[in-house]
């Protein structure tokens, strides 16, 4: 083919856009425009040529995000990208290169950057799975308050235990014995501090899935 029949069919095939929509609503910055050939839509980004299947591209979106380029009417009113000549040599040039086989990315992979509906949710995932993490946590930590208050009691009354068997009077261990009353006085406490964190935790999980977040962001 030659450089004319390649122009004439670039021209044909090309939407000049600064965004490339695809149909899962993802959204990718373009150099120039698109290029449509034989079921693949051909761009650059980046300063790399990428391509992918054409049943991944939303044309009429891609259409619509083209709304504000910069057009020119040519003598019979056609619309034409503002390309320079040696922009189009240069665009061909590589684009025969890719058909030859040779890869537009160097390790022969295509790399598509994360679009910013992509950005948003992982943003999104972390916050939740933070926000997860801090209520799981506030609940860990007041059943470790609550069991060390039970190990405290325990371990009191086995000394009052043996300090009674030695023989000891109950007015020689007034210590163990006002520790051992202190430290119930502080279970029923440790216990609500439990509930209170398990019912916040069971709220946010309850208010996570009335909005619909995934299961997996609250892990």
């Amino acid at each position: 083919m030659n450089t004319l029949a390649s122009l004439l069919l670039l021209t044909a095939l090309t939407i000049p856009t600064p965004t490339l929509v695809l149909r899962n609503g993802a959204r990718i910055d373009v150099e120039g425009s698109i290029r449509q050939e034989e079921g693949r839509v051909i761009f650059r980004h980046a300063g790399v040529l990428y391509s992918l299947p054409g049943s991944e591209v939303d044309f009429e979106g891609t259409r619509a995000a083209a709304a504000n380029v910069v057009l020119v009417r040519g003598d019979e009113d056609r619309m034409k990208l503002k390309v320079s000549r040696e922009e189009r040599d240069r665009l061909l040039r590589e684009l025969e290169q890719n058909h030859n086989g040779q890869p537009s990315h160097p390790d022969g992979l295509r790399v598509f950057p994360a679009s910013p509906e992509a950005a948003t949710n992982s943003e999104d995932e972390w916050s939740w799975r933070r926000n997860a993490r801090g209520y799981e946590e506030a609940v860990r930590r007041a059943k470790e308050e609550l069991q060390m208050l039970y190990d405290r009691a325990d371990g009191l009354k086995q000394r009052i235990l043996t300090l009674t068997s030695l023989g000891y009077k109950s007015g020689q261990f007034t210590y163990e014995t006002s520790q051992l009353q202190q430290t119930y006085d502080e279970i029923p406490r440790a216990q609500l501090e439990v509930e209170r964190a398990q019912r916040a935790l069971d709220q946010f999980r309850d208010d996570a899935r009335r909005l619909g977040v995934m299961p997996g962001w609250l892990r």
